[in-house]
């Protein structure tokens, strides 16, 4: 029988810590290499993060089919004091986004540390040690780099099994070193905000699905 608890636990953990190869990576690629634009983008496979049952919180359904009509799902509905609102949750996300995506020299710092205030206490320490981490923080506010996030789409999806809200995020990442031009990459992210102790909170980040 699938531990919803268990599963979801596992999902802010995976998907906090996965992030250090795509928020931290983009933004390192930026700072040392901010003329080259990369290769375009592959189709990527789906990952374990959007078909696991242990991952998605999603019963696996007996002999790994979908449930017929008539059958019953696993979990039963959350409490409705753990319920996200969609408009509570798209707001949050919006205040967060120019704290978090803040890479600046010279305000990268405390809007980090500010970001960093609106996660749940298990996703900030997973950001500290694998996004912003010192060596990060150093190199950024030492270079003299500026960075504008703009976004271009918001969106809440329908509440999850324990009533939290995964939140979509398009948008695009500016960033100019001293005497270089500006560079830019798009920016794909899944915000999951939860409720704890009646405040909510990002309680995860991971990459967005393009397709």
């Amino acid at each position: 029988m699938f531990d919803y608890q268990a599963g979801e636990k596992y999902k802010m953990t995976l998907i906090t810590v996965g992030l250090a190869g795509v928020m931290a990576g983009a933004a390192l690629t930026l700072f040392l290499s901010p003329q080259s634009s990369g290769p375009p983008a592959k189709n990527r496979p789906r990952t374990r993060a959007e078909t696991d049952p242990d991952v998605t919180g999603q019963a696996r359904p007996v002999g790994g089919r979908y449930l017929n009509q008539g059958q019953t799902p696993g979990p039963p509905p959350p409490n409705a004091a753990d319920m996200v609102q969609p408009n509570a949750a798209t707001e949050i996300v919006k205040g967060f986004l120019p704290l978090a995506w803040d890479f600046s020299s010279s305000s990268a710092q405390n809007s980090q540390t500010s970001a960093m205030n609106l996660m749940t206490p298990e996703c900030a320490q997973n950001y500290q040690t694998s996004v912003w981490t010192p060596e990060v923080a150093q190199g950024i506010l030492g270079s003299g780099i500026k960075s504008n996030f703009s976004q271009t789409m918001v969106a809440a999806g329908p509440n999850l099994q324990d009533g939290s809200i995964e939140v979509t995020v398009r948008g695009t990442l500016d960033m100019t070193l001293p005497g270089e031009a500006p560079t830019s990459k798009p920016c794909n992210y899944l915000y999951l905000v939860k409720k704890v102790n009646g405040q909510l909170k990002i309680a995860g980040i991971s990459e967005a699905p393009t397709s």
